[in-house]
């Protein structure tokens, strides 16, 4: 999947692509517009052309115009529809990447995407992923930007009013621009020999930094939810599973984690239920 820097940068990009596949169109379908030019009294006019100053000089040109420029290959991702096939991201979405990125959303048989938007800060993000929905299939997580959808952006938009373009869009092509997580972050840490990664949780959140642990030497924070665990989200788990879940990870787990102020924010107009049993927990290669 293209990552772009900027959300001008994707639009420009796709402009691009409509623009050089003209050309490519227009040259297929005129490959003899200047055959009958090409001599003139006994000249050769492919051995011409015009320099900088708009004179004409015998030889071949510097470069050679009209040749379509090659834009960064794009991988289309969409979820399943209530008939249709399923398309998925070649990146791990447990990855947070800075870029936006262009995902393309499906309603499923009942019509719905299974995400919920939440505002923060004039900008609105993803809330809660349904397991198994269009939105979890296509890549969707927890704590992700939603820069537009359907071409119409979002900044400054409640999330209620997100959730209405989506619940009034299309079935099939539901075009959404998305920045992966800003909130969020990933730390590494090592485990020790013991087996430990030197950090008291209370349902999932870092309560302490043990003293000359990985934690503390990799720079983890106190106040912050742990939204994932090699990239699989534990939102919701009971700190007895999180715990056992952290025992079965290698010697190295990728902890990403958001503050807690920002993550009580997101998830206030949740139930509890809900985020434990119907959030989307898939594995970044699934």
């Amino acid at each position: 999947m293209s990552l772009y820097p900027t959300f001008e940068d994707l639009k420009v990009d796709g402009l691009m692509q409509a623009q050089n596949q003209a050309l490519i169109d227009t040259q297929s379908n005129n490959p003899d517009a200047y055959g009958a030019i090409a001599t003139y009294m006994g000249l050769d006019l492919n051995n011409f052309y015009y320099n900088e100053f708009g004179e004409l000089v015998p030889g071949s040109p510097p470069s050679v115009p009209g040749v379509p420029v090659t834009p960064p290959q794009q991988v289309a991702v969409c979820a399943s529809g209530a008939s249709g096939t399923i398309v998925t991201t070649n990146s791990s979405p447990g990855e947070i990447k800075h870029g936006v990125r262009r995902v393309v959303l499906c309603k499923d048989a009942k019509g719905k995407v299974g995400v919920q938007l939440v505002d923060v800060d004039n900008g609105v993000f993803v809330s809660f992923v349904r397991a198994g929905s269009p939105a979890a299939i296509a890549g969707l997580r927890f704590g992700d930007q939603l820069l537009s959808i359907c071409d119409r952006v979002l900044a400054g938009h409640p999330g209620s009013k997100a959730m209405e373009r989506i619940r009034k869009g299309p079935d099939n092509n539901i075009e959404v621009l998305v920045r992966d997580r800003p909130f969020e972050r990933t730390v590494v840490v090592n485990k020790s020999s013991s087996g430990d990664l030197g950090i008291s949780i209370d349902d999932g959140l870092i309560k302490a930094i043990h003293k000359d642990s990985s934690a503390a030497r990799n720079g983890l924070l106190t106040d912050h939810q742990i939204v994932e665990v090699d990239g699989q989200n534990v939102l919701g788990l009971k700190d007895k599973q999180l715990k056992e879940l952290l025992q079965r990870c290698g010697s190295s787990v990728r902890l990403t984690i958001v503050p807690y102020s920002i993550y009580k924010h997101m998830v206030k107009r949740l139930w509890k239920d809900q985020i434990r049993h119907e959030m989307d927990r898939s594995l970044p290669d699934a």
